[in-house]
């Protein structure tokens, strides 16, 4: 495995250089880059001299580890994300960090029998200020004796709106009895029809994604994946 993430465009070599100096003159396009940028990332001696930097010691370094004229396309194999940030490209391996598919998020991450307390307090935490919440998961109610522990333990107990795209049905009586403060109605937008994951959507802004669905949140019988991702 390499020791390096990724590479980077001429232009954000230049960027990330000058904001480890101290010299910031596009703040949003620093944001941007901080969003996908992961330490350290592969450069060679001839891309350096292109942006006209002349550290001696750096340059001696990449000289002496094999890294002097290859192009962005040659150093990427060479890193362990294979992908190399940019700001006008969208196609492999390049990405955009205007705005691409690839995206950086927080991932947690459960094997079999491992403990997701962490999990249930970071998405309790997340829902803590919600005043709409939507809940997709095909499987809910069939998997009741655990999925209820979402009513119970992690929505918060005050008026809030709850929408489902009519999985929810079977047990909107249930529901209702842990909180009669909760309204709750069909997704009209139909916003995850025909998805095959599982979703916890906050406020349409924070989106969260149950690999193997809502009951192994409270279950350690199945491996599961939390991906949280912002809706910009």
């Amino acid at each position: 495995m390499s020791d390096y993430s990724l590479v980077l465009s001429d232009d954000l070599l230049q960027l990330f250089l000058n904001f480890k100096n101290g010299k910031v003159n596009n703040p949003n396009l620093v944001e941007k880059f901080l969003n996908y940028y992961h330490v350290p990332h592969l450069t060679c001696v001839n891309q350096l001299k292109r942006i006209g930097n002349e550290d001696t010691a750096l340059l001696q370094l990449l000289a002496s580890q094999g890294y002097i004229a290859q192009s962005l396309e040659d150093l990427v194999t060479k890193t362990r994300y294979k992908l190399i940030l940019n700001t006008e490209k969208y196609d492999y391996p390049y990405v955009n960090i205007d705005q691409d598919k690839v995206e950086k998020n927080f991932t947690l991450t459960f094997g079999i029998g491992e403990n997701r307390d962490k999990a249930i307090q970071l998405i309790t935490a997340l829902c803590l200020d919600a005043k709409f919440i939507l809940i997709f998961d095909r499987y809910f109610c069939d998997r009741w004796n655990n999925t209820k522990n979402l009513f119970q333990k992690v929505i918060p107990h005050k008026n809030i709106t709850l929408l489902h795209d009519d999985h929810l049905t079977n047990k909107t009586s249930e529901i209702k009895k842990i909180n009669r403060t909760w309204t709750i109605k069909c997704d009209k937008k139909k916003t995850f029809i025909n998805a095959h994951d599982r979703y916890l959507l906050i406020d349409n802004k924070i989106e969260i994604i149950l690999s193997s669905g809502f009951d192994n949140l409270f279950s350690t019988n199945k491996d599961l994946t939390c991906v949280i991702r912002y809706k910009s």
